[in-house]
């Protein structure tokens, strides 16, 4: 069974994929697809997205922030991500 990924990129929103992310994409999890996707949803801010759906963001992205404040909200995220207890489900680093 392949690992998906949860990714971001600066701007925090979150893609779910199959496969190591590519340049210019923090993976903030790692895991069965499910566990992943439980995880995000419990600890993510919904975001507004096409067609009515709901997409998640990092908490504390904020698009007029500098980079560099961004990504600390990412590395928060992946210590709160980290906290949680799934199995199937590993938070990795920034």
């Amino acid at each position: 069974m392949a690992k998906t990924y949860a990714v971001c990129r600066i701007d925090g929103l979150i893609e779910l994929r199959e496969g190591h992310p590519g340049e210019g994409f923090f993976a903030l999890a790692v895991g069965e697809l499910s566990s992943v996707r439980e995880a995000i949803f419990a600890t993510a801010e919904p975001q507004p997205a096409p067609r009515g759906k709901i997409a998640r963001r990092v908490p504390g992205i904020c698009p007029e922030a500098s980079d560099r404040e961004n990504l600390g909200a990412i590395a928060r995220y992946i210590q709160t991500l980290g906290q949680q207890d799934r199995p199937g489900f590993h938070a990795l680093g920034v």
